[in-house]
């Protein structure tokens, strides 16, 4: 997509499955308007995971070794150059993600979490119109 030129950008559980969540925020704020939203539900690491859960394909397949915490998405959100930085976790989603993995107490490590956000850069832009009198500035 050409550089900004997306009003808003919405995710349902899809970041959590990159390899490279840094360069997912990067593109999204690249292609965001100035102004533009982006309004993410995911599942965020309470804290760090097991080593084993982070190299098991079928934890991430069902979006949980692919969570991080709302720490390191603050910061890569922050260093793709959103601000005014929300990440609100869902605490009424502990009960649904246990039955994700019976027996491995999933609501200990990880909960789903709203992360929103405008782009920095809110400048007006001047775009042309053409009218019946020629360009004009709006």
């Amino acid at each position: 997509m050409a550089d900004a030129t997306v009003d808003l950008i919405i995710s349902n559980c899809v970041i959590n499955l990159s390899p490279d969540k840094p360069r997912v925020l990067r593109e999204a704020f690249r292609v965001l308007k100035p102004g533009g939203r982006l309004s993410i539900a995911d599942v965020i690491a309470r804290r760090p995971l097991p080593a084993a859960w982070r190299e098991d394909h079928e934890k991430l397949t069902r979006c949980i070794s692919g969570a991080e915490t709302a720490t390191d998405l603050q910061r890569w959100l922050a260093d793709a150059g959103f601000s005014a930085i929300a990440i609100t976790p869902r605490e009424d989603s502990r009960k649904f993600i246990e039955t994700w993995v019976e027996g491995k107490n999933l609501g200990d490590f990880i909960v789903s979490a709203m992360i929103e956000r405008r782009n920095r850069d809110v400048r007006h832009r001047q775009h042309r119109r053409c009218t019946t009198s020629g360009l004009r500035r709006v």
